[in-house]
């Protein structure tokens, strides 16, 4: 098709909108009720497609386009535009906004998503439209309830029908540590949780149902972090900033989406300050190599980050593991974690050649959704005030952390506490048991440091 209108070559731009529909034609077939669409074009003209997908949206000729950059745009609240079309229980608008490319996986300011707020209400409709769509039936948002959480909670039967036919996870745990068959209301829900096959596999059309997007965010944002760069690669990391008009910064913020380190023979890096952050937010950690491959590529979102990503930093797997866990939109890692530093603010730590200042670890603690505490904490006050459950420790009862919401860090030697804690609720560890958290991206175990557990 042309349409005659003069551009210059920089100008020419893919339309997303198109190439989603496209990319995703089994998908927009099922959500019309027209399977094998494709396989039976033959027989029917182009224009009687588009009016049978018109006349099932309801799309006007002029339709309310949104342009794909602005698909996922949050209000003051933190709704997109596919929250707000879930809480209307607008279904034309929730496909309109899918088809165009709106994230299904989104969480507003109180962390509720639009799958989890749609099963709280009880539209059934939707809520299929949204798991087709590439909506987790697994994402936590709201106190850390899953779907499920909310189907059982408001007693919705075919709304937790339909989450497990789509894997829905029956032993997730909330922030209180409770499965959704603790909230069950009703036989008919504790029978359907408790039922070892209602899990059925969805039908293979499920397969190829992610409409336009998953929980995994797009690689077409790049701001990065050079961290200890060798001089050459800080060099040549400025050409390809250049070349691909990429941001680069020097210390890490928020924004940072890929974390540029030096390897050794193992894909290993070394423990750094910025590593650590990169840890905590789930940031891709990859190796200079990339930097190479970016100067003779045309579009830096196609390189294969997996094969560039660091194998270990330093521990083997954790850079992964703590992206995945990030990309699944899951609480950090000191999420419902209370800390109390006994430490002195105008002193460098140093922990396995990492510099650290009480600052700094009150940041990394922040960032991992941990709370600061001014004062060192009462354990008899603290004892039946805090239900809440840590997420990291919430899957395993029999975790030695599992009900320890508090911790006083302190280092070693002249100046730690005269007295220290060690019971379920509240333990006093030392500062090394914090950064091996980090660089394990898990609670540890005190045992695995030599400390007793209680």
């Amino acid at each position: 098709m042309i349409c005659d209108v003069s551009v210059q070559p920089h100008e020419i731009k893919s339309d997303n909108l198109i190439n989603n529909l496209v990319q995703n034609c089994d998908a927009v077939a099922e959500i019309i009720q027209k399977r094998d669409l494709w396989k039976s074009s033959a027989s029917v003209s182009t224009t009687s497609q588009n009016n049978t997908i018109s006349t099932v949206l309801h799309t006007p000729k002029k339709q309310d386009y949104m342009r794909m950059r602005n698909i996922n745009k949050a209000n003051h609240k933190g709704e997109t535009p596919l929250h707000i079309a879930c809480i209307k229980k607008n279904a034309e608008r929730v496909k309109q906004l899918l088809l165009a490319g709106a994230n299904p996986n989104t969480k507003d300011h109180a962390g509720w998503t639009p799958l989890q707020e749609i099963v709280g209400y009880g539209f059934e409709e939707i809520c299929e439209i949204l798991l087709s769509g590439g909506a987790s039936p697994n994402l936590l948002g709201y106190k850390c309830r899953s779907p499920l959480h909310e189907a059982a909670k408001e007693n919705k039967i075919q709304e937790a029908k339909l989450l497990l036919q789509y894997k829905a996870d029956k032993n997730l745990h909330d922030q209180y540590g409770k499965k959704p068959i603790y909230y069950s209301k009703s036989k008919e829900m504790r029978e359907l949780l408790t039922d070892l096959s209602s899990s059925e596999e969805v039908s293979d059309l499920n397969q190829t149902q992610n409409i336009s997007c998953t929980s995994v965010p797009t690689r077409d944002k790049f701001v990065i972090l050079a961290s200890n760069l060798k001089h050459e690669n800080q060099k040549l990391l400025g050409l390809v900033a250049a070349k691909h008009k990429l941001k680069i910064l020097t210390t890490y913020r928020p924004t940072v989406t890929h974390v540029i380190v030096e390897t050794n023979e193992q894909n290993v890096t070394k423990s750094t300050l910025d590593v650590l952050f990169a840890i905590i937010y789930g940031s891709w950690i990859l190796n200079s190599e990339w930097i190479q491959l970016a100067t003779v590529t045309d579009e830096v979102s196609n390189l294969p980050l997996e094969v560039l990503e660091v194998s270990g930093a330093p521990n083997i797997g954790i850079p992964s593991k703590a992206r995945q866990n990030a990309e699944r939109k899951n609480p950090r890692l000191f999420n419902n974690c209370f800390f109390y530093f006994s430490l002195q603010a105008n002193k460098t730590y140093c922990i396995d050649n990492t510099r650290l200042t009480k600052d700094d670890l009150i940041r990394l603690v922040k960032e991992g959704e941990g709370t600061i505490l001014t004062r060192k904490p009462d354990p008899e006050d603290i004892k039946d005030n805090s239900p809440e459950i840590p997420f990291h420790t919430a899957n395993d009862v029999s975790h030695p952390l599992h009900k320890c919401t508090h911790y006083v860090i302190y280092m070693p030697g002249k100046g730690e506490p005269l007295i220290k804690y060690n019971m379920s609720h509240i333990k006093s560890l030392p500062l090394i048991w914090l950064i091996e958290c980090i660089e394990r991206f898990t609670l540890i175990d005190p045992a695995y440091l030599g400390l007793s557990c209680a």
